[in-house]
C-alpha cells in the first residue's frame, strides 16, 4: 500500500521560510517543539485552544453564556498554572489574554447570527493535483456554515491569528492558507467561495482590538497558490523519505535576523552550525512533535 504524505499551509511556509527550521520541526529524524512555550508562542497556542473550546461548546453546549465560562475558565486556570510555577510573566500575559477573549466574545457575537458552527478544528485533506501520495491536510479554525439567503450552506473557512498588530493588505493578499482551505473544501464537494481571518490584536495601548478580514477567492488565485503548494510539497516529501538532512540534500540555513530572532530552534541550530553535540540540549529543552501533521508552532 502506498505510503500518503500529508503536508500542510504551514509546513509549506516554513519550508519555503527556512528549511533547517522545517527539519527540526517536521522532519522525522527530528520532528521537535520546544519543551517550554516563550510568551509569544503560549498566547497562541493557548488562545487557539480557548477559541476552539468555545466555538466547540457554541456548537455543542447548551448555551452561548456557558461557552464563555468554559473558555473563560480555562485561561484563568493556564494563568494560575504558570503562576504556581513562578512564571508571573507568564501568568500576566495570560491574564490580559482572558480580558482579550472575554471582550472578543462580544465584538464577534454577530457571527453566531449570520453562520452555523460547522466544524472546529476540523482536519481536511485533499489529494494534490499530479501528486499520487501526497494530500493537501489543514486543520480549519472554524467551519462556518452560511445560514440563510442566496450563498446558504457555503462554508466559510474561519482563522484566527493573535498579533500584536492587525496585518497590513500585502500579507493578507498574499497569505496562501485561506484560498487552500476554500480549494480543499471545494475538492470534496462543499460549496466555498470566501474565508475570514480573524485577527485579535494583544498590544496595550490598542485602540481597536478586533477585525475579522474577509478573503474573497477566486480560480485563479487558488490555483496559483495550490500549484505552489505542490512544487513545495514535492520537494518536502523526497526529503522525508532520507532518514537524515542536511546541506548535502539542499536543507540551507535562511540566516537572517528577520527569520533567527525568534525562531524556538535559534540556539539548536548555532549550535550544530559550530560543530558542536546538541544530544544534551535536545534532550533538555526539546520534545516531540505533539501536533501530528502540523507543528504548534504555526498555529499563532
Amino acid at each position: 500500500m502506498m505510503t500518503k504524505y500529508r503536508v500542510s499551509t504551514s509546513e509549506v511556509s516554513t519550508f519555503l521560510t527556512c528549511k533547517q527550521r522545517w527539519m527540526y520541526a517536521h522532519h522525522p529524524s527530528y520532528n521537535l517543539e520546544p519543551r517550554t512555550l516563550g510568551e509569544a508562542l503560549s498566547r497562541g497556542v493557548i488562545g487557539h485552544e480557548a477559541l476552539e473550546k468555545y466555538y466547540k461548546a457554541v456548537k455543542d453546549g447548551p448555551s452561548e453564556a456557558a461557552a464563555r465560562k468554559l473558555t473563560q475558565d480555562y485561561v484563568v486556570s493556564e494563568a494560575l498554572k504558570n503562576l504556581t510555577v513562578g512564571d508571573a510573566a507568564k501568568a500576566e500575559m495570560l491574564t490580559s489574554l482572558g480580558v482579550i477573549v472575554t471582550e472578543y466574545f462580544e465584538q464577534a457575537k454577530y457571527l453566531l447570527k449570520e453562520y452555523n458552527i460547522g466544524g472546529v478544528e476540523s482536519l481536511i485533506t485533499a489529494p494534490l493535483p499530479g501528486c499520487d501520495e501526497i494530500e493537501f491536510a489543514g486543520r480549519v479554525d472554524v467551519a462556518l456554515e452560511v445560514k440563510s439567503g442566496p450563498y446558504k450552506g457555503e462554508i466559510v473557512p474561519y482563522d484566527h491569528k493573535f498579533c500584536y498588530n492587525f496585518w497590513s493588505d500585502i500579507p493578507l493578499l498574499m497569505n496562501p492558507q485561506i484560498n487552500n482551505y476554500v480549494w480543499a473544501f471545494r475538492e470534496k464537494g462543499y460549496r466555498s467561495r470566501k474565508g475570514i481571518i480573524n485577527m485579535l490584536r494583544h498590544r496595550d495601548n490598542a485602540q481597536e482590538r478586533f477585525k475579522q478580514h474577509e478573503v474573497v477567492t477566486n480560480s485563479d488565485l487558488r490555483g496559483t497558490f495550490i500549484m505552489n503548494h505542490v512544487q513545495a510539497a514535492k520537494q518536502i516529501v523526497e526529503l522525508k523519505k532520507h532518514p537524515k538532512v542536511g546541506l548535502d540534500e539542499g536543507v540551507t540555513r535562511s540566516s537572517s535576523k528577520f527569520n533567527c530572532e525568534y525562531c524556538p530552534f535559534a540556539r539548536l541550530c548555532y549550535t550544530e552550525a559550530s560543530g558542536e553535540d546538541s544530544s544534551t540540549m535536545v534532550k533538555a529543552e526539546f520534545r516531540k512533535n505533539s501536533y501530528g501533521y502540523d507543528s504548534e508552532l504555526d498555529v499563532a
